[in-house]
């Protein structure tokens, strides 16, 4: 329960909430913070969380270990420089730190922004981000893979330990589909779940109610959550509470105005699809719950269920988020080049353009079996002028290194993919500050992919 950061005595770890906007090489800066009369959490504005700029180095020059550094002014003997959030593209240095406390939602305004109370944005991609975007302004590209080495530098130096589910699991193992057990035709605005299957769910999760489409190869349901279909009565809502039904029952009752029945969909002439229950996202601010300005999650840490925070920035709500100046280049020998667009760039959908204009900072190595095989993360290098980040070498369990895994994306030997970080709901001990998918092309959506500011 001790926390020696905040204790009055470290400036550099206190955080506020800031609406802030972003000048035309993509650099933030605040208009208001959460003290201020003007402070929005919703509207037309995005939510940061704001500190003192401070400086880094993560020097990898020793064989043996890291000596990763961070500082409230410059030193030349450790070879700091400004945090990458703290710089103009032209160089100059500003007085503050601030990044997007939350996962992208679509605000009142028809646009992604960061607020809290927003369902997360699903189905986002590598190359409509960019669109997407670009529509708050020319300097709006969606947060780079540097929102996600921050957490890393954080976590390194509070928690001391390169493997983020030590400290906070977020919601990685909370993955449910259970169809109804009573069917009715009456409509109501709650789900009936067996006594037993009630108690795998959170009140205050959230959750889609629908049903499956015909999976014509097996002749059965298909309740994959990109079906349209599976939130056709409930679309990523609030458990507000769990009532007993009946002995054997219990009634799941969801923030909804409209009730539905639970009498199965027939698909075909041989197959129904019962109406179903699916965990989903968590909204963006669950971990404004949080005592103080303390970093984990509301609950518990540890449970698999929670989203979580580090420095006032929101992670881990069930869903990937895809790096947006990051793209990973496929190799001959199942390697990865890592390409990332330098402050100020404008990024570029082109394999041609990622190629010749963006930074390449490193190569992800391949699994030494020769056969493009998924594996455990043993080590990741940093780039500091950047902020990017990327595995760079191969571990041996979820126990040694940053333990978390790289899902390689097979045997491809050409071609971009974009970059999916973190994990999502049933990833489990896989997921992680450096776990990365790298099957998913530049241009792919799923209902799991998500995005920030």
């Amino acid at each position: 329960g001790k926390d020696d950061y905040l204790n009055g005595n470290h400036p550099m770890f206190e955080w506020v909430h800031c609406n802030y906007k972003r000048n035309d090489d993509g650099t933030a800066y605040p208009v208001a913070t959460e003290y201020d009369s003007n402070y929005a959490t919703t509207g037309a504005v995005d939510v940061g969380a704001m500190q003192m700029s401070f400086y880094w180095n993560w020097d990898a020059s020793n064989p043996e270990y890291d000596l990763v550094t961070i500082s409230d002014m410059p030193n030349t003997e450790y070879g700091l420089k400004p945090w990458t959030e703290c710089k103009r593209a032209n160089g100059t240095v500003l007085p503050y730190c601030i990044g997007s406390a939350y996962v992208s939602g679509i605000a009142s305004d028809g646009l992604l922004r960061s607020q809290p109370g927003l369902k997360p944005e699903r189905n986002q991609s590598h190359n409509n981000i960019i669109t997407n975007y670009q529509k708050k302004g020319k300097g709006y590209w969606g947060a780079g893979a540097e929102r996600n080495t921050f957490q890393i530098l954080f976590n390194i130096i509070k928690g001391a330990t390169k493997n983020s589910q030590s400290l906070f699991q977020g919601c990685t193992s909370y993955n449910f589909q259970y169809s109804a057990s009573v069917q009715s035709a009456d409509a109501h605005t709650y789900f009936p779940l067996t006594n037993a299957q009630a108690q795998n769910i959170l009140v205050g999760s959230y959750v889609s109610v629908g049903y499956g489409q015909l999976n014509d190869t097996k002749n059965g349901v298909n309740n994959d959550r990109g079906v349209t279909n599976i939130h056709k009565y409930a679309d990523d809502v609030k458990v507000l509470r769990i009532e007993t039904l009946d002995e054997n029952n219990k009634a799941v009752y969801l923030d909804i105005k409209t009730g539905f029945n639970t009498t199965p969909i027939k698909l075909s002439d041989t197959v129904n699809a019962p109406i179903t229950i699916s965990s989903m996202h968590w909204w963006s601010g669950t971990t404004d719950t949080v005592i103080g300005r303390h970093d984990g999650s509301p609950v518990s840490n540890t449970d698999g269920k929670h989203a979580y925070r580090v420095q006032g920035r929101e992670y881990a709500v069930g869903a990937y988020l895809i790096a947006s100046d990051t793209v990973m280049d496929f190799q001959s020998d199942y390697s990865k080049k890592v390409y990332i667009a330098p402050k100020g760039l404008a990024h570029s959908s082109s394999d041609a353009t990622i190629r010749s204009k963006y930074t390449c900072i490193g190569t992800i190595p391949a699994n030494p079996d020769g056969k493009g095989s998924d594996y455990w993360i043993g080590d990741i290098s940093v780039d500091v002028n950047t902020g990017g980040w990327f595995p760079s070498a191969k571990g041996s369990s979820n126990s040694q290194g940053w333990a978390d895994m790289l899902y390689a994306g097979g045997t491809s030997t050409s071609g971009t993919r974009e970059y999916l970080m973190g994990g999502f709901l049933w990833v489990g001990s896989d997921a992680g500050c450096s776990f990365l998918s790298c099957g998913g092309w530049l241009g792919w959506t799923y209902w799991h992919f998500c995005a920030a500011d």
